[in-house]
């Protein structure tokens, strides 16, 4: 069996389905394949130079098929949209960049004190951190 092959019809309709509608990736060529030996639901990378001017895709995401496969339909839309979520067109530069989630944490906090405290508690931080730093600014003027 191959290491990489390409993912059912349907699946690839999913995915198409999705990116279609977001504006600034119709420019973007992304590659869908089928990895089933990965051990995570999906990777999203970046085509080196070579592989872009021997294949004109600009993404390439790598899916477990058969994990996916067995996956609620409402399950296999969030995987979607997790992985095209890391795919951001910078139109100013004409970037293509992946992105890291926003949310990094223990899914044990996440349960105990829910997502709504989470994302309060690290806003309070940034903000923390830019009081701090206009603070520091204003005492070397």
């Amino acid at each position: 069996m191959a290491k990489f092959e390409e993912v059912f019809e349907d699946t690839q309709e999913l995915f198409s389905r999705s990116v279609d509608q977001i504006d600034n990736l119709r420019e973007v060529n992304i590659k869908i394949l089928a990895n089933n030996r990965l051990k995570e639901i999906g990777k999203v990378v970046k085509a080196n130079d070579l592989l872009k001017h021997m294949t004109n895709e600009d993404i390439i995401i790598l899916l477990n098929e058969t994990i996916f496969e067995q996956l609620e339909t409402e399950q296999k839309e969030m995987v979607i949209e997790e992985l095209i979520a890391q795919i951001y067109f910078d139109d100013e530069r004409g970037k293509i960049v992946i992105i890291k989630p926003d949310v990094n944490t223990f899914s044990l906090l996440l349960r105990k004190y829910g997502y709504d405290k989470y994302e309060t508690l690290h806003e309070s931080i940034k903000a923390l951190f830019a009081q701090g730093e206009e603070e520091a600014a204003e005492n070397q003027q």
